[in-house]
């Protein structure tokens, strides 16, 4: 959880001050310059970079810190912090520690304690691609938030102060702030102050709420508390902290059997593509890591070459460089897993979704970032080097034969006939088994409860080898404890743990539990310890063992029964907006009475030209259908379900995006219905099989981002109402701005083409306009 970004120049573990002007001058060529209370103020375009930052500093001291509010970790900021770096020398980190970077060339000067507080080491760049590159990071839809309006003191500021979270009958709104105490300095805290100021401002305007302050770390409260004060503030606030000494557990690590997937296959990919083109064979071995080394210093070289032809200052980003990232970082990645021990999954960054490995010893890695910093940056970089340290650092307690915790997806995998077992044995009672009822959802452990019944009775007959008895136990026991990870609200909650790497990390665990087979791996959380493998082995001996629901029950949300999160008399019975109602009705108005008087040349005005790059891509077939929807079509209401992160910042071309839509009258003033069925189709992304049934086909078309599905029918789980999911491509000159600023929109359709198109914004009345532009409409 990022809540600042802060760039700051040190020298010899001490911040140094920036020249001022310059800062400002680049800070001015990205967002409109402004007086706060107490300090300068930068506000950004709505929806891109960030929700505003904090200069601190004047001409005459210099400029000691900048402070982004709510970063967007999108092209805009990465080309505006990649600027400062470049000409001031600054680091940029965020509050929590979780990235730190320094330019790869001049002494970083960084305080010590805030290198041995950064989990994921200091990374050194060189250019602006090193910087959140959106090709190795998944975009999520921005979550709306509370906000309160207000008279800003900085007339180029935003008028409404955001918070996290609000608790609207309570009149209660929180910021959470991550912050760690070794980020906290004069400069950063002032822009905490800064915060608090504007902050007390919109509570002046709203004085019926009351303002919370949630801390991760009791350390950091304090420093904030003992900062000086900018100035008296009018209304009281609440501090809350872990306890003295403490930090609040963060959502961290979740492990994710379709991030593991996806890695095996593109490492296999790499393997393929070196042995083919150089000859090479990369075994999976740690030895393979400096053959591998090899290959990419030789990257390197060409990369220095590409970016000589490029004019100096150009924020250069190789299409090789990232390519390979992907690739050889999937290897890099799972050889850690085998050979160190560790588990593929992700981790959050604001609303980025980062494709990670986490060692049995909790270090988060980022293979990827590690070869594209040996690309861009060399052998002093050299994956070879950072992988001889981890392999002493990390190394897993246990042994690699006896490393289950790493091997968790196949295990599963291996119950489901997704992967083969290393003979034909296969399982007990194999053709028994219902695998088209394992979907990973609570109700899915009766049908497999039934078949380990089964088992059992074979087994008490003497009739099931020892070896097949054991397999069983280690894929079922995979499997009940993915079911538990995947209905628990925080994917980061639980860990799979090996018993070995336990016992190091807590020795009196031996005491407690037996090194038995049944506990070599097991699942871990702050507050539980449990033993999936375990309950299956005692279900498979005692016919009045615990059953799987009861067991999963106790450690689930509302006990593993709850009922969709979302449920279709939600949609029946959402609320009518009179004003969507109104503009929808102004829109179609707006086209009839153009269509009355149009021209040739006025539908030319409205034309979009293809660009030629989409290729054969059925969506194409826009280009040749406009005049159609614009002579003819139907103007409804659609929402966004997801779209290439591109579409959320300035650019050249139109881009695909997925959204859902409706013909039903009862959406006309409920567009923000519509939203709400799209983001609960959005929550499914990802989860293959532990989407239910019905949405499955549905979350097949989100994964796979180059389907392009047409009016897929919502099914009746979400609303009975009809509503369609299709691909369109989105044409910015369409959308106020250019940019994809809304989460619903007016769209134009026929019943003679599946081609859906963003009512052309001439058309949308002003309020709409400005909504859209002013990020109301999310």
């Amino acid at each position: 959880m990022t809540t600042f970004l802060y760039l700051q120049r040190f020298a010899d573990g001490e911040p140094a001050a920036m020249p001022f002007d310059v800062l400002i001058s680049i800070l001015a060529r990205h967002g409109k310059l402004g007086r706060g209370l107490y300090d300068t103020e930068i506000t950004f375009a709505a929806g891109q970079t960030a929700a505003g930052a904090t200069i601190i500093g004047a001409r005459t001291g210099g400029a000691l810190c900048v402070g982004f509010e709510r970063p967007r970790f999108d092209a805009p900021l990465r080309a505006l912090v990649w600027e400062c770096m470049r000409e001031l020398g600054c680091a940029a980190f965020d509050d929590a520690l979780d990235m730190v970077y320094t330019p790869l060339h001049g002494a970083p000067g960084l305080p010590p304690s805030i290198s041995a507080a950064c989990a994921n080491g200091v990374r050194r760049v060189d250019s602006a691609q090193q910087l959140w590159p959106d090709q190795l990071e998944a975009g999520l839809p921005a979550v709306a938030r509370p906000g309160l309006a207000y008279g800003n003191a900085n007339r180029n500021g935003p008028h409404m102060q955001m918070f996290d979270q609000g608790d609207v009958a309570a009149k209660e709104l929180t910021i959470e702030l991550a912050t760690r105490p070794e980020a906290c300095n004069a400069a950063t805290l002032r822009v905490l102050r800064n915060l608090a100021a504007r902050v007390d401002a919109a509570i002046g305007a709203n004085p019926e709420y009351h303002p919370f302050y949630r801390f991760a770390h009791d350390a950091s409260s304090l420093l904030f508390l003992e900062s000086a004060q900018l100035g008296p503030l009018a209304h009281s606030a609440t501090m809350v902290s872990p306890g003295p000494g403490l930090s609040a557990p963060l959502p961290g690590f979740a492990s994710d059997r379709d991030v593991y997937a996806s890695a095996h296959a593109e490492q296999a990919r790499l393997v393929a593509h070196v042995h083919d083109k150089y000859r090479i064979v990369l075994d999976g071995s740690a030895t393979s890591i400096t053959v591998l080394a090899g290959l990419l210093d030789k990257l390197h070289a060409f990369y220095v070459q590409e970016r000589s032809k490029q004019p100096a200052n150009v924020a250069f980003s190789s299409p090789v460089a990232t390519s390979w990232a992907i690739r050889a970082g999937c290897y890099l990645g799972c050889v850690i897993a085998s050979q160190i021990g560790g588990q593929w999954g992700y981790v959050m960054r604001g609303q980025q979704r980062l494709m990670v490995v986490r060692t049995h010893r909790g270090r988060v890695c980022h293979p990827h970032l590690q070869v594209l910093d040996h690309i861009v940056n060399g052998a002093r970089d050299s994956v070879a080097r950072w992988y001889a340290q981890l392999a002493v650092s990390d190394a897993s307690a246990c042994a690699r034969v006896d490393d289950m915790a790493c091997r968790i997806p196949r295990l599963f995998a291996m119950l489901l006939g997704q992967d083969a077992f290393a003979d034909a044995a296969g399982l007990p009672l194999d053709a028994q088994l219902p695998r088209e009822k394992l979907d990973y959802s609570f109700a899915s452990l009766r049908p497999l409860e039934a078949w380990l019944g089964q088992v059992r009775q074979r087994q008490t007959a003497g009739k099931v080898a020892a070896p097949l008895l054991e397999r069983l136990i280690d894929a079922a026991g995979a499997y009940l404890g993915e079911v538990i990870r995947s209905n628990t609200p925080d994917a980061s909650q639980w860990q799979w743990m090996n018993y070995d790497d336990m016992v190091r990390a807590h020795p009196a665990f031996a005491r407690q539990r037996p090194r038995a087979r049944d506990f070599l791996v097991f699942l871990d959380s702050v507050e539980y310890t449990t033993y999936p493998l375990a309950t299956i082995s005692a279900l498979l001996t005692d016919a009045r063992a615990e059953s799987l629901q009861d067991y999963a029950r106790k450690l689930l949300p509302q006990g593993g029964d709850g009922a969709n999160p979302l449920a279709p008399g939600d949609i029946e019975q959402w609320p009518a907006e009179p004003k969507m109602d109104l503009a929808l009705d102004q829109i179609r108005n707006a086209v009839m009475k153009w269509r009355r008087a149009a021209t040739p040349a006025d539908y030319g005005t409205m034309y979009a030209d293809n660009p030629g790059w989409l290729g054969n891509d059925s969506l194409a077939d826009i280009y040749r259908r406009q005049h159609l929807l614009l002579e003819r079509g139907m103007v409804v209401w659609a929402s966004l379900v997801q779209a290439n992160n591109a579409l959320f910042a300035e650019g050249p071309h139109d881009m695909p995006a997925l959204l859902a839509y409706s013909l039903d009258r009862h959406f006309e003033a409920r567009p923000q219905a519509l939203q709400r069925v799209s983001q609960e189709l959005f929550a499914y992304k990802g989860k293959g099989k532990d989407a239910p049934a019905p949405l499955q086909h549905i979350t097949t078309c989100l994964a796979n981002e180059l389907q392009r599905p047409q009016d897929l029918a919502v099914p009746d789980m979400l609303t009975r109402r009809r509503v369609m999911i299709s691909a369109f491509l989105a044409i910015r000159k369409h959308m106020p701005a250019d940019v994809m600023q809304g989460a619903w929109f007016p769209v134009l359709t026929h019943p003679d083409t599946l081609c859906l198109m963003i009512a052309p914004r001439q058309f949308w009345p002003q309020e709409l306009v400005s909504a859209w532009k002013g990020g109301a409409m999310v």
